[in-house]
C-alpha cells in the first residue's frame, strides 16, 4: 500500500483565470514550496463557444512555463486538489448572475467539471467569484450545505444563500474551511488591493488545503 501511495503525483490542479494573477502566482509559489506538481487548466470545451483567444493563451503559457491543459482532457482522479480563480468578467461570461440575480446559472460545462471535482472529495479551494460559482455547481450533491465565504459582498452573500449554502463575513487574509465538504474559500483578490494581503491569503489557503490532505 505505501508502495501504491508513493506512485500518486502530488499535483495540484489551478483553475486559471486572466484577471487574478497575484492569485496564480502565490498559488503556484505555495504548490512549488510545497513540493507538490501544479497542473494549470483553462476552462475550454470543445462543444461550448467560451474558448480562449490565442493572445490571452498565451499569456497563460508565459506565466505557468509548463504545459497547461484543457478542463475536458483533466481527470479529477489524477489531482489531490483543486483551486479556483475567476475575475469579474469571467464570472459573468461563465454565469447569468447579473441578469438573473439570485436565480443564476452556472456554464454546463464549468459546472460538470466541478461537480467531478467534488464528488472525487479532493479539497477545494476557491477565491472571490469563484466561490458563488463553485457553490452553485455542487449545489444538490453535497453533504451538507457548504458554508464559503466571499470576505465582505452583501451581492454575492445573497446569491451564495439562494444556492443553498451559508455565507461567512471574514477580513483579507481570512480563509474558511468546510471540512465536511473538503472546500476552503477566501474573498482572494476581492477583499484587498495588497499584493502582500493576497500573498498571505494564499498561503493560508494551501495550509488548509494540506491540513484537509492529511486528513
Amino acid at each position: 500500500m505505501t508502495e501504491l501511495r508513493s506512485k500518486i503525483p502530488r499535483r495540484i490542479g489551478v483553475l486559471l483565470s486572466a484577471e487574478s494573477l497575484w492569485e496564480i502566482v502565490f498559488t503556484f509559489h505555495q504548490i512549488d514550496l510545497n513540493g507538490f506538481m501544479r497542473l494549470p487548466i483553462i476552462y475550454e470545451q470543445a462543444d461550448s463557444d467560451i474558448k480562449p483567444d490565442g493572445r490571452r493563451k498565451a499569456f497563460f503559457e508565459m506565466l505557468s512555463k509548463i504545459e497547461i491543459a484543457k478542463t475536458d482532457e483533466v481527470k479529477p482522479g489524477s489531482l489531490q486538489a483543486l483551486i479556483i480563480t475567476v475575475g469579474q468578467n469571467e464570472f459573468n461570461q461563465l454565469s447569468n448572475f447579473q441578469e438573473a440575480g439570485e436565480a443564476f446559472g452556472v456554464n454546463q460545462g464549468w459546472r460538470a467539471f466541478l461537480r467531478a471535482a467534488y464528488r472525487r472529495g479532493m479539497p477545494i479551494g476557491a477565491f472571490g467569484y469563484a466561490v458563488p460559482m463553485l457553490v452553485k455547481s455542487i449545489q444538490g450533491i453535497t453533504k451538507t450545505g457548504p458554508v464559503v465565504t466571499v470576505g465582505n459582498n452583501p451581492i454575492l452573500q445573497t446569491g451564495i444563500e439562494a444556492a443553498g449554502a451559508q455565507a461567512v463575513i471574514t477580513r483579507p487574509t481570512e480563509v474558511l474551511i468546510d471540512e465536511t465538504n473538503n472546500l476552503i474559500t477566501s474573498g482572494g483578490m476581492m477583499s484587498t488591493n495588497r499584493p502582500t494581503e493576497v500573498a498571505q491569503d494564499c498561503e493560508n489557503m494551501f495550509k488548509a488545503i494540506l491540513e484537509l490532505i492529511k486528513g
